[in-house]
């Protein structure tokens, strides 16, 4: 990859693949996956997410990984629900994140082959 094509990379899940849309740019890191510990995890902590096929389109984050069904994530849902937020451990410190419900939740744990959540992040 050369140094243009990997400045205009964007990475919308934590240890997922890199996409070069511009409307991605928006979404920057807004996802992450999270254990059963209550810990957001690190980038490398999943090789198998490098697998994984993500595009954007409709306002819906696409989700495609060999055996698994396609997973559509919705982009711009307002989170305005106190309930929906929760508190997670991210290198030592606690920060609020939204998570994306039981289906993502199934859908990673079984790609994956441990129990996950998936977890977006507020945008700024």
């Amino acid at each position: 990859m050369s140094t243009a094509q990997a400045q205009d990379s964007v990475y919308l899940l934590q240890g997922g693949p890199a996409l070069s849309d511009s409307k991605a740019l928006a979404c920057t890191g807004r996802w992450v996956l999270g254990n059963e510990q209550g810990q957001v995890l690190a980038a490398d902590a999943l090789p198998a997410l490098a697998q994984l096929s993500m595009e954007l389109r409709f306002g819906q984050l696409v989700l495609r990984a060999p055996g698994m069904l396609r997973l559509d994530i919705e982009v711009d849902v307002i989170e305005d629900d106190p309930d929906s937020f929760s508190l997670w451990q991210e290198n030592a410190q606690s920060v609020q994140l939204v998570d994306e419900g039981d289906l993502a939740a199934q859908w990673f744990s079984r790609y994956v082959g441990q129990s996950l959540r998936l977890l977006k992040r507020l945008p700024a």
